[in-house]
């Protein structure tokens, strides 16, 4: 456990000096943040016990909706392709996950402001129109990953109005000696330094990744919420394969 703590707070500080070292050279672009995360967590996750079977082709840009369910779908999402995010307001509170997912660019929403939605509206516009991939969990919150939450419609706007496409995809975990519910997945009134220290205490953690063939340009956001929401679940309901794509730089 406690080597991989050591290995956590190395990868943290070297993301985080590499974000220094991109500003100080001036190569902050939008477009550009995701990639120290990007290499990091590709590192990472080997050296914390985890495994990544990434089932199906990332696509190029765009929207990418998923389910949600612990703080370690933004390091797999990140080791499998360089991406931002769109995630509730205390992410950017969590201890070493929200930091460096600020500096990749993450948008936050804060879920208890009803019109929070449509602030945040213009910042999606801006990473999509940049060709940033920007990861979407509109279910509104993490859950114990046995089914996935409704998805929040008025998230999808931006990639209406920008006619940006928008691809499914699905996370799931299995783990060695315990229940992915409880020991992976981060809810509720957790406590992310005492799950974290639980988690890290366990044997080794499979995280699959499971991608739509085809991307979708929607034309309403309703349809939209709906359609992802279908596909999401499809992608859920899947048996293993092990025809799975090698993204670069996992193991």
């Amino acid at each position: 456990m406690i080597r991989r703590f050591a290995a956590l707070g190395f990868c943290v500080s070297a993301c985080l000096l590499e974000h220094l070292l991109d500003f100080l050279i001036g190569k902050t672009r939008l477009s550009e943040r995701p990639y120290p995360l990007h290499r990091w967590s590709a590192r990472l996750l080997p050296w914390i016990g985890v495994t990544v079977d990434c089932q199906g082709k990332p696509p190029e840009g765009g929207l990418i909706v998923s389910n949600h369910v612990s703080y370690l779908d933004i390091l797999v999402f990140s080791a499998v392709v360089p991406c931002a995010f769109v995630a509730k307001r205390e992410v950017r509170s969590w201890p070493a996950v929200g930091w460096i997912a600020t500096l990749a660019g993450a948008i936050y929403i804060d879920r208890a402001r009803r019109d929070d939605t449509h602030s945040i509206q213009p910042q999606m516009a801006a990473s999509l129109a940049a060709g940033v991939r920007l990861v979407l969990f509109p279910e509104g919150t993490s859950s114990d990953g046995r089914q996935v939450l409704p998805f929040r419609s008025s998230l999808f706007q931006p990639a209406v109005e920008n006619q940006a496409p928008v691809t499914a995809a699905c996370i799931s975990y299995e783990i060695e000696d315990g229940d992915p519910a409880v020991d992976v997945c981060y809810y509720g009134d957790m406590v992310m330094g005492s799950h974290a220290a639980k988690l890290f205490g366990k044997g080794g953690v499979k995280a699959t990744l499971r991608f739509a063939d085809d991307a979708r340009v929607f034309a309403d956001r309703k349809v939209a919420a709906r359609e992802l929401y279908e596909q999401v679940n499809a992608l859920k309901a899947q048996p293993a394969t092990a025809l799975s794509y090698a993204a670069a730089g996992v193991p």
